[in-house]
């Protein structure tokens, strides 16, 4: 509880790099790829500076390459979604990523690189500290299928409790793992992964970075987003989509969005006092309320004269 804590805390913190040290840079794009910044969405090309908590998500076609400061290299195959984010550990910033779903491939720096841009990778089954290996995977929910190309890696099984499992890997150990059980790793990928897997994968591709270190590119603005293109993000582990209560609340003031939020509450409660704030209204404490209760009632209007009888007139006041 304490680690999601402080991730979702991190994802909400105020971090930005300065213009010489954006996070990410991407570097190759080819087909189209989106990237949802803050309220909005972007269109993602390449020289496009990556900033903290950017969210990209990539066509059912697309290659993107993702140059961090320090020479790190993440790559992101089709149908991907995936976040860059970052938090403070021991005044440093250190950088993850977050894998939803998908295919991607992340190379450690090289050496004598530093590690300023070292990034983890996290997803729900799996997480990875930064290394200078180099590992491909795909994954989704409920499932990972992972082989290690280069150096040795130190994987932590997530478990639904919240613990995790150490697992060692080294360069041609492929680890395949479907939720709740165990991962089991073998010797070499299999036919079918190595058929699948991204055919620019296969490749080490030029580092490009220098070309854009100076030229930034303005990304175009995207067409606003509905509840169904962020729902896997909403309906993510808590520590995950809390977070995103802040980012986007205002989308709650939608109707459509609004609709589609409390039609999934359940899914997502930490919506309810964004969708119904009276329900959170604060209440009057406990001696307010007593001391109201024992209040004396009001005083009653005095009671009309009784009627005089027919006939008698009143006399007239004596001084």
């Amino acid at each position: 509880m304490m680690r999601g804590l402080i991730l979702a805390a991190a994802m909400l913190a105020p971090w930005s790099a300065s213009a010489a040290d954006p996070p990410g840079t991407i570097t190759i794009l080819e087909g189209e790829a989106l990237i949802y910044r803050g309220a909005g969405r972007l269109f993602a090309s390449e020289g496009v500076r990556l900033a903290l908590g950017d969210i990209v998500e990539t066509a059912a076609s697309t290659f993107v390459q993702v140059e961090l400061p320090d020479q790190s290299v993440i790559q992101f195959g089709p149908a991907t979604r995936a976040m860059l984010s970052g938090s403070a550990e021991h005044q440093k910033l250190q950088r993850w990523l977050y894998v939803m779903n998908g295919w991607c491939k992340v190379a450690g720096p090289k050496a004598g690189a530093g590690s300023a841009g070292s990034v983890d990778v996290r997803s729900r089954l799996f997480d990875i500290p930064a290394n200078p290996g180099v590992v491909v995977f795909q994954v989704t929910p409920a499932e990972v299928t992972l082989f290690v190309e280069r150096g040795d890696v130190r994987l932590a099984e997530r478990q639904a409790s919240g613990s995790s499992i150490a697992t060692s890997l080294k360069a041609g150990d492929y680890y395949r793992r479907k939720a709740p059980v165990r991962g089991v790793i073998n010797p070499g990928a299999t036919d079918t992964f190595l058929a699948e897997m991204p055919r620019s994968f296969r490749d080490s591709l030029p580092l490009r970075i220098d070309r854009y270190r100076d030229n930034e590119v303005r990304p175009r603005d995207a067409p606003d987003f509905a509840y169904a293109d962020v729902e896997p993000w909403l309906k993510a582990e808590s520590w995950l989509r809390r977070p995103f209560v802040q980012r986007w609340r205002a989308k709650a003031r939608e109707a459509a969005f609004r609709a589609a939020l409390i039609a999934n509450l359940p899914a997502h409660l930490e919506w309810d006092p964004v969708l119904f704030p009276e329900k959170y209204l604060p209440k009057d404490p406990p001696a307010k309320r007593a001391a109201s209760a024992s209040a004396p009632a009001p005083a009653h209007a005095p009671a009309p004269a009784p009627a005089r009888p027919a006939g008698v007139v009143a006399s007239p006041s004596t001084p």
